[in-house]
């Protein structure tokens, strides 16, 4: 029994059924009026169902499957054929324009794709990524601006692996509530190794195939612009009947835009924290895949096919190994370590990742650059991305995205252009190991800001800007 001076624990539930009748016809007043708390409890835990959950899930985990595969294929194809074509140095200014290029394009999204409905912003971004495709293909076949060509393929790699498939996971933010996406968010990671692997396998063992034969690596890239075309028509199709991708109708200019991410995290004082710390990180991580790229391409040479079957197989391998974690163990890790516990992983993983990553630079060792980029992406590609994801499930639906750019987005761009100078150290004092050293300094700094989120992280599910506090304070993100 509530009296009138207390506040309704259930009373978030009230407020979800009453915008989801707000879409319904009215079927009459008697029904409106009779007590809906003890069937939205039963509404809540249908909906949070596996069977139920993973049909709704499915058409975001395909199109990720899709985007997954051609990304990966293509960060692969373009860093193998970019070293061969340009050596290990042209990572130095491919960085950084992947880092802009990630923000410039980013900024462009951020203008619409809270407030207007992200379905058509999916189908735009899709036809407008296959038309840039196809053209650079065309001039690398008739060997045009080769280069040029290949860089700029390269670097939409960056976009389909970040900012495509953040404008899915905001669709994935809109269908779910915070419990129901830690429930099922870790099942549709676990799909997009699918795609992931896919792509991998197809980058590492193509060549095997294809050089005996005569038919250029570039040619793997013909796939993306297919890919691009399917997620675009297909994915709206699917959801066109969903509560997703509806948007907040509110026109916003872009400082509008930046400003209502920003008063976000302004207003919620362990976002900011979780920001310093999400920048350090990133910037300590793209350093260290610098280093493992500057290094097997310093190994390697100009050769193309063995630099794509390496890198390939290498992250090939780490991928099966992601998968298993995310299958065993990513979910009893986070439901130990809570949100904020599960982000301190990755910068103590740079750290080590950073050692080891110098002492194979130093000896030469492609065996002992594979540790070292190991210790990077397992913790990144598991418990650090599903972690963020329910981070940001956190962030009211109006906001996420734009959020998102700040704390997750944001601090990869941000990582790619201080990682190209930090490389540069290396380049000109010829002392390549010395680039693994300061990222692993970089990963230490961030452990602090990490801890302060911890320590912080309990009260700040209780202001009112986040989504459905009560909800979260009840299922315990500690």
């Amino acid at each position: 029994m509530v009296s009138d001076g207390d506040v309704d624990p259930w009373d978030f539930l009230a407020a979800r059924k009453s915008e989801v009748s707000a879409r319904e016809p009215a079927v009459s007043e008697a029904i409106a009026q009779e007590p809906i708390l003890p069937r939205e409890r039963g509404e809540i835990r249908a909906e949070m169902a596996g069977p139920t959950l993973k049909r709704r899930a499915w058409p975001l985990a395909a199109a990720l499957i899709a985007v997954s595969f051609a990304g990966f294929l293509t960060e692969v194809v373009g860093a193998s054929q970019m070293i061969a074509l340009a050596g290990p140095s042209s990572l130095i200014y491919m960085y950084p324009l992947g880092g802009l290029g990630l923000i410039a394009v980013a900024l462009l999204q951020f203008r619409f794709v809270d407030h207007r409905a992200r379905l058509p912003m999916l189908r735009a971004v899709g036809f407008g990524y296959a038309a840039v495709f196809i053209v650079a293909i065309v001039f690398i076949s008739l060997s045009v601006w080769e280069v040029a060509a290949t860089g700029a393929i390269w670097l939409l790699a960056d976009q389909l692996n970040f900012l495509v498939p953040l404008l899915v996971w905001s669709l994935a933010g809109d269908e779910f509530n915070v419990a129901e996406g830690r429930k099922i968010f870790g099942w549709i990671v676990a799909w997009t190794y699918l795609g992931q692997l896919a792509g991998l396998a197809v980058s590492a063992f193509a060549p095997l195939a294809m050089d005996p034969l005569g038919i250029p690596l570039w040619a793997l890239l013909a796939l993306d612009p297919i890919v691009c075309v399917f997620v675009a028509l297909w994915l709206p199709r699917r959801l066109r009947h969903t509560a997703a991708a509806k948007g907040t109708a509110k026109d916003e200019n872009l400082r509008e835009s930046l400003a209502g991410a920003w008063e976000f995290i302004n207003g919620v004082k362990v976002w900011r924290t979780l920001l310093i710390a999400s920048l350090i990180t990133f910037a300590s991580t793209m350093t260290a895949h610098l280093a493992f790229l500057s290094g097997v391409g310093t190994i390697l040479g100009s050769d193309a096919s063995a630099l794509q079957v390496l890198i390939g197989s290498v992250t090939f391998g780490v991928f099966i190994l992601c998968w298993l974690i995310q299958k065993l163990a990513a979910r009893r890790v986070q439901d130990r370590l809570g949100i904020p516990g599960t982000l301190l992983i990755l910068p103590i993983a740079v750290v080590l990742a950073g050692l080891v990553l110098a002492v194979g630079s130093a000896m030469g060792s492609i065996a002992v650059l594979v540790v070292g980029i190991a210790l990077v992406r397992i913790p990144r590609w598991t418990v650090d991305e599903n972690t963020r994801r329910a981070a940001l499930a956190l962030v009211p639906d109006e906001r996420r995205a734009r959020v998102s750019f700040f704390v997750d987005l944001g601090p990869i761009a941000l990582g790619l252009i201080i990682a190209g100078p930090i490389g540069l150290i290396g380049v000109v004092f010829g002392v390549a190991w010395v680039v693994p050293l300061i990222a692993a300094v970089i990963a230490a700094f961030a452990i602090r800001p990490s801890i302060s989120v911890i320590r912080g992280w309990d009260d700040s599910l209780m202001n009112w800007r986040l989504r459905r506090r009560k909800q979260n304070r009840t299922l315990d993100f500690s």
